[in-house]
């Protein structure tokens, strides 16, 4: 399997995650989150399974666990700039 074949479909499952990931000032975010993380988990789970069938949902996915890592740095990483 060539990753750079799938390269926009990786980008097409990032923009999906992400939109539609839980927004950070919601007040049940932490409950809306941990759902997110136990679907994607079981999307990451369900698509190894068929990867020689359809490579195509499993690389969508692996966009969905960079937009994972997107939310996980964007959620500690805060950055002031003091005048």
């Amino acid at each position: 399997m060539d990753f750079a074949h799938y390269r926009s479909v990786v980008l097409l499952g990032f923009i999906v995650w992400l939109g539609i990931a839980p927004n950070l000032k919601s007040p049940n975010y932490g409950q809306t989150f941990f759902a997110y993380v136990v679907a994607l988990l079981l999307c990451l789970v369900g698509t190894s399974e068929i990867i020689l069938i359809k490579p195509i949902a499993f690389f969508f996915t692996i966009g969905g666990v960079v937009a994972f890592i997107f939310l996980l740095a964007r959620m500690t990483v805060k950055i002031t700039i003091k005048k």
